[in-house]
């Protein structure tokens, strides 16, 4: 029987980082085994690129080069059962491997609504395999009506670049794609309003058809997809359907073998990334979240994440070091011309929270002078400070490439506590060719636009 240290079992972002932290902090004196059931590891937010900007599903994979030359044994087999009394897994090819210590990082799966012919031909889920995404590819470059079913990051980034993809095909004739979401507004869950409507407005530039507010009663075709029919009657026609409304934790080996678990939750684990056996821990999708601000479970699941609780699993295998804050939920998407990007709480996830709020807002051009090639005049921020301590709970940027730089900087204002007095007086790097004037920059004036509100209220 072979034998491991550090067993791992899932090779995407979750499980790749807790091996390489392994490496890291005890060099080579552990052996770590990465056992994953798909070829390639796909990188998981490069999916939705495949199919526009990059072209081809090789572009985005991840390689087992660097993690191979760091001394970590990499299976492309399958763990198909574990028996914690021996602490010994089984993979797929027969081979039994002894363990240590264990992490299970096997993931999510793409959630599929009970919605009536969802298993019907070419209608696809997002799933971390290569060979899979190949198919959905195949299908797409040859179809002329394509619809989207679900307006979060995923399903955006799906309709744009299949919108992107559409608009090279020159023998095909007219292409049509359609985004079907329930709610209001697409990206309504992460993002501020006028957020989700300038999103929606690039979405429309690109011509993707919108339609908000609007459920699937069904999918129709015999054998194939042909239509997708909606809850008012209407019928859009299809030869492709891609489904992006988020995932469920992949608990079954979990359960399998005794851990405690919730099918929406996920592997019950603490603040350490334990499970209820000790030499077993849990990372990335797989494991059960909860909220930075209120402790409360959550359902945000992002590689960010699984990358924080890989690097805090692997920590913790032979005494604990490192406590996970919770999920603050940071994102960050570019959709046609324009980047948009989260941290935190939305005004609406304050509200139904009954957290007191003030709002913060500034808009300015993303360069200085504004004269500069490549401005953007309007990049604007809106932050969220808790009316009682003034601390930040939610930050919210439209503008260039930099907004993702920016959201990191208010994500890790929210997770250190600190108060608009702070980042409205905060010394930040500037550059004409990068950012704003030193005396506009966003985050600055819309933390002191807050602290003048803060500060009205309390002499009220």
């Amino acid at each position: 029987m072979e034998k491991t240290d550090v067993m791992i079992v899932g090779g995407s972002v979750a499980g790749l980082m807790a091996g390489v932290t392994v490496k890291q902090r005890y060099h080579q004196e552990k052996k770590v085994t990465i056992a994953r059931q798909v070829s390639k590891t796909p990188v998981p937010c490069g999916i939705p690129y495949i199919y526009g900007i990059l072209g081809a599903v090789e572009q985005n994979l991840v390689s087992d080069e660097g993690f191979i030359n760091q001394g970590i044994d990499m299976r492309t087999e399958a763990v198909t059962s574990i028996d914690r009394e021996n602490k010994t897994v089984a993979l797929a090819d027969g081979t039994r491997i002894a363990y240590d210590k264990l992490i299970l990082a096997t993931g999510s799966q793409p959630a599929m609504p009970p919605i009536p012919g969802i298993q019907t031909g070419n209608v696809f889920s997002i799933k971390k395999d290569p060979e899979y995404l190949q198919t959905i590819q195949n299908v797409l470059e040859s179809s002329r009506h394509v619809v989207v079913i679900g307006g979060g990051f995923i399903g955006v980034e799906m309709a744009e670049q299949i919108a992107k993809m559409n608009l090279a095909k020159c023998n095909l004739g007219a292409v049509t794609v359609s985004l079907v979401e329930m709610l209001p507004y697409c990206l309504m869950l992460a993002c501020e309003q006028e957020f989700c409507s300038d999103a929606e407005s690039e979405l429309r530039r690109l011509g993707v058809n919108i339609m908000t507010h609007t459920q699937v009663k069904a999918i129709q075709g015999d054998g194939k997809v042909t239509g997708v029919q909606l809850a008012s009657g209407e019928t859009i026609p299809a030869d492709a359907v891609v489904v992006g409304i988020g995932v469920t934790p992949n608990i079954d080996l979990a359960r399998q073998i005794g851990l405690e678990t919730d099918p929406r939750k996920g592997i019950n684990v603490d603040s350490y990334m334990r499970t209820n056996d000790p030499d077993i821990f849990a990372a990335g999708d797989c494991a059960a979240k909860f909220s930075f601000f209120d402790g409360q479970p959550t359902g945000i699941r992002l590689a960010s994440v699984a990358c924080s609780e890989g690097m805090i699993a692997a920590s913790n295998l032979y005494r604990p070091l490192r406590q996970s804050m919770g999920t603050v939920g940071a994102f960050g998407t570019m959709v046609g011309d324009i980047a948009i990007g989260a941290a935190g709480l939305t005004t609406n996830a304050a509200t139904a929270a009954n957290i007191a709020y003030v709002v913060g807002e500034a808009a300015f051009p993303n360069r200085h002078p504004g004269c500069l090639p490549g401005c953007i005049t309007d990049m604007k921020a809106k932050l969220l400070f808790n009316g009682d301590t003034g601390k930040i709970i939610g930050g919210h940027v439209r503008g260039g490439q930099s907004t993702a730089d920016m959201v990191n900087i208010l994500a890790t204002a929210i997770q250190s506590g600190l108060t608009a007095e702070d980042l409205a007086t905060m010394q930040y790097a500037t550059h004409p060719l990068m950012t704003a004037s030193p005396m506009r920059y966003h985050v600055m004036w819309a933390a002191e636009n807050a602290t003048i509100k803060l500060n009205a209220n309390r002499s009220s």
